[in-house]
């Protein structure tokens, strides 16, 4: 029993020599494209909503490293293969930096766990040291990257073998399946880092899935600016190939460029003309005529046409309030006359609010007091039924008109109540006179509202 003890401490214990103690200076991740297709990341990519950003290497062989920020759909990425080789570089990372002090601990720990366990007299409290040891030696690999996995494999055998002599030792003769879990296995080993020739091929690759134009030319120029400084360095017909092929691209993207900016131009010259002497029909002309010509040159995301249509809508909305000032300004004497045909009645409804307000509460004003109020308020609708509203006004005087047959109702219902002691119909004149005052309000308002100026 000793022995093994001693064989399992020294196996957990076991030195890796063969791993380089030095920092990674250059991390390369990948980012696999769903079409075959991949690129690299210098250092990290970073999934942000539905975008992936990350930064590729120009070339790998020079001193400081140049780089280009790429902003790609994450929709065209291959996830778990883009995950699975974040895994294996970071594996790498981890054991060439953090892993073998992370194991020295672990393995003192587990070292002073076994002397535990071989100086534990009573059987069954060894028996579960022992188990505990082996579930942490098991779990170990699995958050670190399965760093020094073949170790572990080895100690587990020597420990499952004493744990088996212990349960043999107390008479058991099942074994705990929990206990064998299988390890999980080590990522794969990271690709070797790209050639130039092959950073090349990945920025023209990026520049066919960059969104923004800014970009698509950035990355081409950077293809071009990479070849040009790079004579000698790469296959001469290769070079040539791919230079050709990038400078036709960039050269179509620059026409598409020079074609949004006359586009651009001449948008911006047409609607701040139409901003002065325009027409909503005009501005919607010209709506049409930057679609038209986005989806001519090609159709794709661009921010600058969302910002000349918000543009042509900023003008419209200028010409838009004018013309409905315009069209107020026509309306506005036929407003004055409807006012002034009915303010005098409105004021014979305000002075009735008081004594309807009454009637509400079912109190109610005496008779004395409401006859005259009754008397004016009928001679006042009256005049009001009389009024022909403008178009813009006929909602709201079929409300006031609503509201003073309410009024007038509540009135000589309260009058008939408190002549015959009616306890019924004070209620209902109740009633009658909350929804007269409920409804006159919504109909000023309304009438306010409709006859109000359009802001400037």
């Amino acid at each position: 029993m000793p022995f093994r003890w001693t064989v399992l401490i020294a196996v957990l214990l076991l030195p890796a020599a063969a791993l380089a103690q030095t920092s990674p200076s250059r991390v390369i991740f990948r980012v696999f494209l769903s079409d075959g297709r991949v690129l690299a990341s210098y250092g990290e990519w970073a999934r942000v909503e539905d975008r992936v950003i990350f930064s590729i290497p120009t070339r790998l062989t020079s001193d400081p490293v140049q780089l280009h920020l790429v902003n790609i759909p994450s929709g065209r990425v291959d996830w778990p293969r883009t995950e699975l080789y974040a895994d294996s570089v970071r594996a790498i990372a981890y054991a060439e930096t953090r892993g073998e002090a992370d194991f020295a601990r672990f393995s003192a720990e587990m070292a002073e766990v076994l002397n535990q366990v071989s100086r534990t007299a009573e059987p069954r409290a060894r028996l579960a040291t022992a188990e505990q040891a082996r579930r942490s030696l098991a779990e170990w690999p699995a958050s670190h990257y399965g760093y020094r996995i073949g170790e572990v494999r080895q100690a587990l055998d020597v420990l499952d073998e004493v744990i088996s002599q212990i349960r043999v030792s107390l008479g058991q003769t099942s074994f705990d399946l929990s206990l064998s879990a299988p390890l999980s296995e080590p990522p794969p080993p990271p690709l070797p880092p790209p050639s130039d020739a092959e950073l090349v091929e990945q920025l023209v690759a990026a520049s066919s899935l960059a969104e923004s134009a800014v970009e698509r030319l950035t990355l081409l120029e950077s293809v071009l600016r990479v070849l040009d400084h790079a004579v000698g360095l790469l296959p001469e017909a290769w070079r040539d190939r791919v230079r050709r092929s990038a400078a036709a691209d960039l050269a179509r993207e620059q026409e598409t460029q020079r074609a949004y900016g006359a586009l651009r131009t001449r948008t911006l010259t047409t609607a701040a003309k139409l901003a002065d002497r325009g027409s909503a029909d005009d501005f919607d002309r010209l709506r049409r005529q930057v679609n038209d010509e986005h989806r001519r040159l090609g159709g794709e995301p661009s921010g600058d046409v969302a910002a000349l249509l918000a543009t042509i809508d900023l003008h419209a909305g200028g010409v838009q309030a004018r013309e409905a000032r315009k069209a107020w300004d026509k309306r506005a004497p036929i407003f004055r006359s409807y006012r002034r045909a009915t303010n005098g009645s409105f004021d014979a409804f305000r002075e009735a609010i008081s004594s309807l307000e009454q009637v509400r509460r079912t109190g109610g004003p005496p008779l004395h007091v409401l006859a005259p109020v009754e008397a004016r308020l009928t001679a006042a609708g009256r005049k009001v039924a009389g009024v022909t509203p403008p178009t813009e006004l006929v909602s709201g005087h079929a409300l006031i008109l609503s509201a003073w047959q309410l009024a007038e109702s509540a009135l000589r219902m309260h009058r008939d109540a408190v002549a015959s002691n009616n306890a019924d119909l004070v209620q209902r004149a109740s009633s009658a006179a909350a929804g007269a005052l409920m409804l006159y309000e919504r109909a000023r308002a309304d009438l306010t509202a409709a006859m109000a100026p359009p802001p400037r």
